[in-house]
Formats: C-alpha cells, sequence, structure tokens
C-alpha cells in the first residue's frame, strides 16, 4: 500500500507471497504511474527489505528519490519510525473493513479490487469527516 503524508491511501496492490519486495515496490510505482500520481511523488520511503541497489535503480527509473529507511540496530522492542508510522495508521483503519479481515482471495486481481474498495471506504470516511468541520488530522504532528 501506498500512501501519502497524512496516511490517507493513494495506492494499493496485492501481489503473491512470494514476490520480492524489490518487485513488489516496483509494481507499486508502475500502478502508481498509471495512475498519474508519480508526477506529485518526490520521496517514496520503503523498508530495509528493498535492497540499495533496488532503491537506486526505482529512483532513476521513476524519477523520484527513494530512501530506504528502519533501525540499523536489532532491538528487540517496537520503535516507531518517523513518518513510516502513518503506513502502519492506514494498516489500522483498513483492518476496520470487515471484508478484508474475513475473506481469503482465490486471484490477487479479486483481494485487490477488495483492497481498493476498502482504500476508497477510507477516504470516504475520510472525507465526510471534513466537510462536517472537523479538522482532518488532529494533532498528528
Amino acid at each position: 500500500m501506498a500512501v501519502d503524508v497524512t496516511g490517507l491511501p493513494i495506492g494499493a496492490l496485492v501481489v503473491p507471497a512470494s514476490t520480492h519486495e524489490n518487485r513488489a515496490s516496483e509494481l507499486m510505482l508502475e500502478h502508481l504511474t498509471g495512475q498519474g500520481a508519480t508526477g506529485r511523488l518526490e520521496l517514496v520511503l520503503v523498508d530495509r527489505g528493498v535492497t540499495a541497489a533496488a532503491a537506486r535503480t526505482l529512483g532513476g527509473l521513476y524519477d523520484v528519490e527513494v530512501r530506504r529507511v528502519g533501525w540499523d540496530d536489532k532491538q528487540p522492542v517496537f520503535r516507531p519510525i518517523q513518518h513510516v508510522w502513518r503506513v502502519e495508521v492506514a494498516h489500522g483503519r483498513l483492518g476496520r473493513s470487515r471484508r478484508l479481515a474475513k475473506s481469503f482471495e482465490n486471484t490477487t486481481a479479486s483481494a485487490t479490487g477488495r483492497l481498493q474498495v476498502a482504500c476508497i471506504a477510507t477516504m470516504l470516511r475520510h472525507i465526510s469527516r471534513t466537510r462536517r468541520g472537523r479538522p482532518m488530522l488532529a494533532n498528528a504532528a
């Protein structure tokens, strides 16, 4: 899943579990390019599952800065990484979608469709809150 700086989804794909993160990141950037979203991208944060060489290659192909993030030390406790925790928030929001939590799809295409519908529902909830005069994110900084 790709999210913007506020944690709202801008793209969602489902790939087989055997897909390496290098390839999954490439597929996501292809997907975002197809949607016309890469023209607005300046920085893409990826975790350490994406190799440094792949990050450089993706940055060159899509004309964006691809930055690998993560902790260098191996501590056994969870420590959020600045800005990257927004992806976890997005996953939590999508976790509210019962169909995603309770269904096991047979194809990546049908699972991607369900995920995209859940992303749309998340966006609609967000828009409806802001239209009623509530702030988008209260003290999210």
